[in-house]
């Protein structure tokens, strides 16, 4: 608990010791570790085995959430969508299959994230459901991304598998194999080998899990999973009554939208939220919110599910168990065939997991700073940026072998809460430091590409007294033959907003640099081609900042001056702190530093 308590742990009445509890949890935890371990060391693709853009999560037979290890906020807390439509759909579930999931109308997050499931049976019984959610390198669309952001549905995104049975009896459906490998870019040897490395780390998953249930037993296990969610549920239940009761909403914008004149204005995102703490749970509203548009960024209702609850827990504690029990004490109202909310078939989804995504995480988190301090986390970066682009082409080094790649150059851009600047690793609102950065000499050894810079820049982040995270300068390019990248970026026309009396950062900005050196601006979503000799040059948006940037303390602003994240003058505007050069470098003057703060204070 975020005050060093918690709740009782309370055993039922059967053979379950209080010491299971910690003994079991943490062997289920050890099970689905090591499943990501397998497919990290095992992968063929940058996105996954790099960038670490995969979830791994068990959840009961019956479908509710029983555990995760640390994957993506946006594949998590929504995985029960998977083996409810799968239970719904076959009665004939067996031992050996698995089955592969990537349709938002199947209950997955994006058509980009393949999920393998299988069923867990032990003695004949189906316990378990073991799960692994992966980000391809490309999925079939008509064009090369996994981010189709002009597709109007889901025909001009690629395949969609709502609950495909890709194994029996533990061995592959031929033809569903030939199928994907067909239709997939690099299907042969990079997507399949990223499946097979899919299908280790959930057969593992499930061979750890048996291994648990013979060494424990399985009335034992079923004991210790019915506490483990309760539990979750009274940690949950503890956090939420703590908070005052209020209801509260915030409204962030996303970019327009340029595609099929989708929002040539722009994407509001609003939620409203009330809290019930005298009943220990909280309800939001997402129904003041648009309709569906001809564009690829139409939420599914598992993104939809995964922005509310990841707001949520990234103002709580972050040891609660994030299973059934914690998600039952949180109500979302929303309605089907809105923006935001359940998609009506067949709109586009293929940027679900992103962008406007990235708008309710950021509206989610950051409702909470209507509370005060040291409530809310202030808004971050979104959005498929510049810099993580899926870059494609031909390799001059491999005989001009085609390859596909998401790079995940994105540092920065960091929200900042009650305490703590923002993250220079924060990466997206979605992700929130959980996707691992692209190392640039993998990237430049992999792909036939060259990183120019990659530096953080100056004067991004939000002032605040707490600095949002600054963002990053990135410039790469094609070594020899030309390269598409593909990117939906966000934040070019509204930046993250601060909270608390924060200042919002800065926007993002993209251009190509030419052969002759001349920059260019480019437009902020969009498929452009650089030849060799040319750059894309991107500048990333720096976070939101928390509380009022002259109470931050002037040392903290001196040392974000010494390592370039602020300028000097930006030290004096923003936070009324007053910089000289000195001898050996420059010192902090705390007489007008002072002075200047009183007469700031009587201005306001």
């Amino acid at each position: 608990m975020a005050d060093g308590t918690s709740p009782n742990v309370s055993i039922g009445d059967g053979d379950l010791e209080p010491f299971q509890m910690t003994v079991l949890s943490k062997k289920f935890e050890e099970a689905i570790t090591v499943m990501s371990q397998s497919l990290m060391s095992s992968a063929r693709s940058g996105v996954i085995n790099s960038a670490r853009d995969f979830t791994s999560a068990f959840t009961l037979y019956d479908s509710r959430q029983f555990m995760y290890d640390k994957g993506l906020p946006v594949h998590a807390a929504n995985v029960h969508l998977i083996p409810e439509y799968t239970l719904d759909k076959f009665d004939d579930i067996s031992a050996g299959d698995c089955f592969l999931t990537n349709s938002t109308y199947a209950g997955n997050t994006h058509h980009a994230d393949y999920t393998l499931h299988v069923p867990v049976f032990y003695e004949g019984e189906p316990l378990f459901w073991v799960l692994n959610r992966a980000h391809q390198a490309d999925v079939g669309a008509p064009q090369p991304t996994t981010y189709v952001a002009d597709a109007k549905d889901i025909y001009e995104e690629g395949p969609h598998l709502p609950a495909v049975r890709i194994q029996e009896d533990y061995e592959d459906k031929e033809d569903l194999i030939r199928t994907l490998k067909l239709n997939i870019r690099a299907g042969d040897w990079q997507w399949y080998g990223d499946y097979r490395a899919q299908v280790a780390a959930v057969r593992k998953g499930e061979e750890m899990i048996q291994e648990i249930c013979a060494e424990y037993g399985v009335e034992l296990v079923r004991q210790f999973t019915e506490e483990w969610i309760d539990y979750g549920e009274r940690m949950m239940e503890a956090e939420l009554e703590k908070l005052p009761e209020a209801e509260i909403q915030h409204t962030t914008r996303h970019d327009p939208v340029p595609f099929n004149d989708a929002a040539p204005e722009g994407i509001p995102v609003t939620v409203k939220v009330k809290t019930h703490p005298d009943e220990g749970r909280i309800s939001v509203d997402l129904t003041d919110n648009g309709e569906n548009i001809p564009a690829g960024f139409n939420l599914s209702e598992a993104t939809t599910i995964a922005g509310v609850y990841g707001g949520i827990f990234y103002n709580i504690d972050s040891d609660l168990p994030q299973n059934h029990g914690a998600i039952k004490r949180v109500s979302i109202e929303m309605d089907e065939g809105k923006i935001v909310g359940e998609p009506e078939p067949p709109v586009g989804t293929s940027v679900a997991t992103t962008n406007v995504c990235d708008a309710l995480f950021n509206a989610m988190q950051a409702v909470f700073g209507d509370l005060g301090e040291p409530y809310g986390v202030s808004e971050g970066t979104g959005g498929t940026q510049p810099h993580c682009s899926v870059v494609s082409g031909t390799d001059f080094r491999r005989d001009d072998e085609f390859y596909i790649n998401q790079l995940i150059f994105n540092a920065g851009g960091g929200a900042s809460c009650y305490g703590h600047d923002g993250w220079i690793t924060y990466g997206q609102s979605n992700n929130n430091g959980v996707v691992t950065l692209e190392s640039i000499e993998n990237a430049e050894q992999n792909y036939p590409i060259l990183v120019h810079q990659y530096e953080l820049a100056t004067d991004t982040g939000g002032a605040g007294r707490w600095r949002g995270g600054p963002g990053v300068r990135i410039e790469l390019g094609p070594r020899e033959d030309e390269m598409t990248a593909a990117y939906c970026n966000m934040q070019t026309a509204y930046p993250p907003q601060g909270i608390v009396g924060g200042d919002d950062g800065t926007t993002t900005e993209v251009h190509k640099r030419t052969q002759d050196g001349e920059l260019k601006e480019l437009p902020g979503m969009g498929y452009p081609v650089f030849e060799a000799g040319e750059t894309l040059v991107s500048t990333m948006c720096g976070g939101g900042g928390y509380g009022d940037p002259t109470e931050r303390d002037p040392e903290a602003v001196k040392r974000d001056v010494e390592a370039g994240l602020v300028s000097p003058k930006a030290a004096r505007d923003s936070y009324g702190v007053v910089i000289e050069p000195a001898e050996s470098g420059i010192s902090l003057d705390e007489e007008k530093t002072r002075t200047l703060r009183e007469e700031r204070t009587e201005e306001r």
